[in-house]
């Protein structure tokens, strides 16, 4: 995939003119009617801006067949509409689906010439108002200045973010792209779940009454499923034995599901679940691992309970005796189907190690409590407002139940099958409790109190949660590293070669190479080197954040961000000034070797040169130089005060990664430097 978008980047800068070609062609086929609703070319857009920032596409002229793309496409639109008039609502997709032309008639009909420029910027009318404006007789002159000056700010707005986007990737880098890549796709996965939800909402509102009602006429004709669906139907008819026993065979069903889908994933080794894992944890990074804790907090049983509690008093409060009811069942549903599936299946979590949770991990708790419990309160919410603003509970209910299914498998705790399940067994019970909720009881008249309880009760306890476990909570989702024993003489002779050779951190990424192997305290290192004029880097801290923002600031004054290798941060960074605005930096982490005897740890790392840079002239950031051997020389002479000993400290000093043998490394030890091969082996 990499060497496919490096070829497509050289072809890019190799024929820019077809590369204009391509970017007039979208940015007309974005505006033009119809098919501007299909092409995603705001997205294209800003990849494009993506690619000015790299150097990939100039600036101006980009924007400017950008600009002849946008005005071509709304001429053509206009034409179209003008030529065809009152035709077009006989012109499929417009006979079929005539609401999308009478929005934009409405929107030009309010706003006149100017929804020309007011449109080329809202949604999908933008593919529509040019059209209709042709249709409604808008002069040509008056059409062609709005096009002009709409256009004229369209293409430089809609590339601006991709710009912004791509020259953040340099200071990415710096951090670590895999940091990137997840918050993208968790930013990715919460906009298409809002725009999901507020689709199904439109969709199946309407329709949902009519299948309900068609449902239980079927069912009286079934004496077995009369009784249930008169639960959940008929105003009449008691419910609870009735949810109760479609809670059981929920719960049974799910189970048996289970079973056959464990039985088949197992017999024909479907490694699903097994992919999905070792993919999210190659995107581990000690500050996601503090974001995802946040997350799947939003579920932990104290922060639930407390929700649970507090809504219940205040529906007590309010004497809503029904829908008291039903809350504590969705409640007691969330807490007791998952340990009771838990307990039956005995299915185990994947094994990454960690310990200190209980063994089983289907179904997850955490996600079923979510989906249920968050889930039914906005079923309560929103059938008290009204139609058009009803998607925003469940959108809200969704967005939470997603960050915590996503936090459960970014941990590691569950399988993907695992959370899909209680998803799944979660909206099923959700979903006939809210068919009876509607059915048998009355509106909750205070709302807008119930939701503002929630909402505090929600921050109140995650924020006590944080302030109690947190520390211990950031340990027990830290997986165990095994540590690998290793004799030190082989080490030494040829086993140097098998430590890192590179820093990982997305997989292919090979662009800073570990130059350096120590063994030893790093406490010993770092008070030697200090002699030479080296420090330690300060902590990095939210408000070190500002700074990249003063364009006044030294390189010495900006916070040295930390690097990720294997999802960890480094275990020592010192820091070397060498010019106003050059510094060098030194970053070890551990290798997970224990050198024998003695079981010295063993650190793998480099030394880099930081020079400032800045993206788009909107933050300022120590950038690593590719240049990873001329810091050598520096280190090789302030590394000379090591103490003499016929044991650790060593320090390997390489001219090449770990992974290729010629040149041989330089052993700094006892003082002294020589070559590997004579150096004495430890006792």
């Amino acid at each position: 995939m990499t060497e496919l978008l490096q070829q497509l980047l050289d072809w890019i800068a190799l024929h820019p003119v077809w590369a204009g070609i391509v970017i007039f062609l979208v940015a007309m086929c974005e505006s033009l009617a119809v098919i501007g609703m299909l092409v995603p070319g705001a997205a294209m857009m800003i990849g494009f801006g993506a690619l000015i920032s790299t150097g990939t596409l100039e600036f101006w002229p980009t924007c400017a067949w950008a600009i002849a793309g946008a005005i071509v496409g709304d001429g053509l639109s206009f034409m179209l509409g003008h030529h065809y008039r009152e035709q077009l609502t006989r012109v499929w997709p417009f006979s079929r689906h005539p609401k999308s032309l009478e929005r934009g008639i409405r929107f030009f009909q309010r706003y006149g010439g100017k929804s020309v420029v007011i449109g080329r910027f809202i949604g999908p009318t933008r593919a529509i108002i040019p059209m209709v404006a042709g249709m409604m007789g808008m002069p040509a002159n008056r059409f062609l200045m709005a096009n002009v000056f709409s256009a004229l700010l369209w293409a430089p707005l809609y590339l601006l973010p991709g710009m912004v986007v791509g020259a953040s990737l340099g200071l990415a880098s710096e951090v670590g792209v895999r940091l990137v890549v997840l918050l993208l796709l968790l930013a990715l996965l919460v906009w298409l779940l809002i725009w999901s939800v507020k689709r199904l909402f439109l969709l199946l509102h309407p329709r949902a009454t009519l299948w309900v009602q068609a449902a239980f006429r079927w069912s009286q004709n079934h004496p077995r499923l009369k009784d249930l669906a008169a639960a959940l139907a008929d105003p009449q008819h008691p419910e609870a034995r009735g949810l109760a026993i479609l809670a059981t065979l929920l719960v049974i069903a799910t189970g048996l599901s289970a079973l056959t889908l464990t039985a088949a994933l197992t017999q024909h080794g479907l490694g699903i679940d097994q992919t999905l894992l070792q993919g999210i944890q190659s995107l581990r990074t000690p500050w996601a691992d503090q974001l995802m804790i946040h997350f799947t907090r939003l579920a932990d049983t104290p922060v639930i309970a407390a929700l649970a509690l507090g809504v219940l008093l205040f529906l007590i409060w309010q004497q809503q005796w029904q829908t008291i009811g039903y809350w504590l069942a969705a409640v007691a549903f969330g807490f007791l189907a998952s340990l009771i599936l838990k307990y039956s299946i005995q299915l185990p979590r994947p094994d990454i190690g960690i310990s200190g949770l209980s063994p089983y991990g289907f179904p997850s708790s955490h996600t079923l409590r979510a989906t249920v419990i968050f889930g039914f309160l906005s079923v309560v919410i929103a059938r008290a407002i009204t139609p058009l603003h009803r998607w925003l509970p469940y959108g809200l209910a969704a967005l939470l139940v997603l960050l915590v299914a996503i936090s459960r498998l970014y941990l590691g705790v569950h399988w993907f099958s695992d959370v899909i399940a209680s998803l799944s067994l979660g909206l099923a019970w959700v979903t006939l409790l809210g068919i009876a909720y509607h059915r048998h009881t009355a509106v909750v008249t205070h709302w807008r109190g119930l939701a503002l309880c929630a909402i505090s009760l929600l921050t109140v306890a995650i924020s006590l949660q944080t302030w109690n476990s947190h520390a211990s909570d950031m340990s027990l989702y830290s997986p165990a590293v095994e540590k690998q024993r290793l004799n030190a003489s082989d080490w030494l002779d040829h086993a140097w070669q098998q430590q890192p050779a590179f820093r990982n951190d997305i997989r292919g990424r090979r662009n800073h190479p570990f130059y350096l192997q120590y063994a030893g305290r790093l406490e010993g290192l770092k008070e030697k080197l200090m002699e030479k004029g080296w420090q330690p880097a300060d902590e990095l801290r939210w408000e070190d954040i500002l700074k990249l923002l003063s364009p006044s600031l030294p390189l010495q004054a900006l916070p040295v961000f930390p690097q990720v290798h294997d999802g960890r941060h480094e275990a020592l960074t010192l820091v070397k000034p060498t010019t106003e605005d050059g510094r060098l930096v030194l970053r070890l982490w551990s290798s997970s070797t224990l050198l024998m005897p003695g079981q010295t740890e063993l650190w793998v790392g480099n030394v880099t040169q930081q020079q400032r840079s800045h993206a788009l002239a909107l933050w300022h950031y120590a950038e690593t130089s590719p240049d990873f051997l001329t810091p050598m020389d520096t280190l090789r002479s302030d590394s000379s005060n090591l103490p003499h000993k016929s044991i650790p400290p060593y320090l390997l000093l390489m001219e090449t990664p770990a992974e290729r043998v010629n040149p041989p490394p330089t052993l700094v030890q006892a003082g002294a430097q020589s070559p590997v091969d004579p150096a004495p082996a430890p006792p």
